[in-house]
This record gives C-alpha cells, sequence and structure tokens, in this order.
C-alpha cells in the first residue's frame, strides 16, 4: 500500500511573528535554511524581473478569494521527570538562598521610594499557546510513497478535521498509550468551523508508524462517527505572504475543501466533484442536498 505525503504550509501576514518550533522537515539533513530555500524555489521563478506593481498583481491572482485569520497554535509535550524536576527545583532553590543571604548581609535601610523598580517584567495568557495572523495550506506529494518498513518516510504526523467536540483533554487521552513515544503535540485551529487539525512529532519513524497502524480510521471513541484520519507529515514550514506562499509549489497539489462539509479534499480517496464556477464538492456531500421534488 501506498501513501501521499502531505506539507503544511503556513502563511503569515507579513506583520505577524512566527510560531515557535513549527519547523518540521522529515529529511533531518536539511537545515531551516535549506528548507527555506526549497520551499521558495518556484515562488522567486515566478516573481522574478517583475515590478512591485506585478508582483502584488500575481500574489492577489494566487491568493483569490482566501481571508487571513487569526490561527491558535497551543504546544504540548511530555511532562519532565519526577526526579529530575525535584533535582532542578532543589538546585535553584539552594541558590536562591545563598542570594537571598548575600543580599540580606549587604541590605542598607533606603528610602521607600529608591526600593521601587521602574520596571516590572510580567506575562499574560497561557505561554503554550499561540496566536498569528495567516492561512493554512495544505498540499499532498504527486509521489506516492510505499508503507513498507524500508522506506523511509516521516516521524510526524498530522491529524486531519478533528471534531472541536474533542477537547484537549479528551485527545490527550485518546494518544495517552504514546505518550512515551511521544515528543511534542500542536493543536492548531484556523477560522475552520467546527474541526481542526493537530501535529504529532514522535521519536522514530518506527514510532510513528506504530501510531498510525493502531489509530488510522479508529474511532474517537464510541459515541461519535468521527475517525481519526492520520497523514505523514513531509515539511511543516511558515513564509511570509509577501515572498509569495499562496504560488503554486513545484511537485505539489493543494488540497482544497468541500464547500458543504469543509473537510479537505483527495481524489485519490473521496470522489470530487468540481462544477463549471470550480467550486469542488465530495460526491456524497453533494448528494444530501439532492432535490428529490
Amino acid at each position: 500500500m501506498s501513501v501521499s505525503l502531505v506539507v503544511i504550509r503556513l502563511e503569515l501576514a507579513d506583520q505577524s511573528d512566527s510560531p515557535r518550533g513549527f519547523h518540521y522537515c522529515a529529511v533531518s539533513e536539511m537545515s531551516e535554511d535549506e528548507m527555506r530555500e526549497t520551499a521558495l524555489v518556484s515562488a522567486r521563478a515566478t516573481l522574478a524581473g517583475k515590478t512591485e506593481l506585478e508582483r502584488a498583481a500575481v500574489l492577489h491572482q494566487h491568493l483569490g478569494s482566501r481571508v487571513m485569520s487569526d490561527v491558535v497554535i497551543e504546544s504540548f509535550q511530555p511532562s519532565a521527570g519526577v526526579e529530575d524536576g525535584r533535582e532542578d527545583l532543589k538546585s535553584t532553590d539552594d541558590g536562591d538562598g545563598e542570594a537571598k543571604d548575600q543580599t540580606d548581609e549587604s541590605r542598607t535601610p533606603d528610602s521607600p521610594s529608591k526600593q521601587l523598580p521602574d520596571q516590572i517584567s510580567f506575562f499574560s495568557g497561557n505561554p503554550s499557546v499561540e496566536i498569528v495572523h495567516g492561512i493554512m495550506h495544505l498540499y499532498k506529494t504527486n509521489k506516492m510513497t510505499s508503507l513498507t518498513e524500508d522506506v523511509r518516510r516521516s516521524a510526524m504526523l498530522c491529524i486531519l478535521t478533528v471534531p472541536t467536540t474533542m477537547t484537549s483533554h479528551d485527545l490527550m487521552k485518546f494518544l495517552a498509550p504514546f505518550n512515551d513515544v511521544m515528543e511534542h503535540m500542536k493543536i492548531i485551529r484556523d477560522s475552520t468551523p467546527n474541526q481542526y487539525m493537530v501535529l504529532v512529532k514522535f521519536r522514530s519513524q518506527a514510532d510513528a508508524d506504530s501510531f498510525y497502524t493502531a489509530c488510522n480510521g479508529r474511532q474517537f471513541n464510541s459515541i461519535e462517527d468521527a475517525v481519526c484520519q492520520l497523514v505523514y507529515v513531509e515539511r511543516a514550514e511558515v513564509i511570509k505572504s509577501e515572498e509569495g506562499a499562496s504560488l503554486p509549489v513545484m511537485d505539489l497539489t493543494e488540497l482544497p475543501k468541500c464547500t458543504v462539509c469543509l473537510e479537505r479534499m483527495d481524489e485519490s480517496v473521496n470522489g470530487v466533484l468540481t462544477t463549471l464556477c470550480n467550486h469542488s464538492f465530495h460526491s456524497q456531500c453533494l448528494q444530501r442536498w439532492e432535490d428529490a421534488t
């Protein structure tokens, strides 16, 4: 059996900051700069030699009616060992104690106004949640990849179309049997209603294969019909919109969304119908709206 690997591209607004730890490439020998150069080859060729006005027209043409929105990225990592945490905590406490003793010895009475700092550092919100502004693109590779053990695929998997009825806690319970072999997990929510996607990075491809075999096509729970749809991730990248993030990518095909159910469509898996006005639907979704009168 063979599958298509996917490429996840986050097109960022020019003023938005890049999320931490989002970049990934299944080819571990490639650096982040090399990944960026590879991703921008076709875009730079398309925009080469054009004026600013022509560049803007090309970018607007390929962006189409898609509108940028807030993308919420929530990161989770397996908890560190309790013993290590205690040792770190102990060493931190000892250091603080010594510093406190030295401070107490050298402290001299002073006026209250001089003891107040000019600036106080603080943070608000959840530090594991990042909000960026942009568009999520999902591509599939045109080349099929075998699922046999001796073929290199990826140590990262993407769970597509997770229903929003599944909370982060529910998802963690679903992934609990593989917690020991997970490096990190990112929950990505964009403007698509009622669903989100999840990136799961495992320690090795063998661990990712085990999760794929055990969970692909499996129901999240016994009550709902939603199933776990897994795909191997060839790379995950972040590119600014002005650099041509919406332009076509060589050897990749962008997967559109069904206008009815809003899920990603892959003609190799689902029947896809495209109308004269260039709108695409799942065949089974369109059948539900058939006028029988």
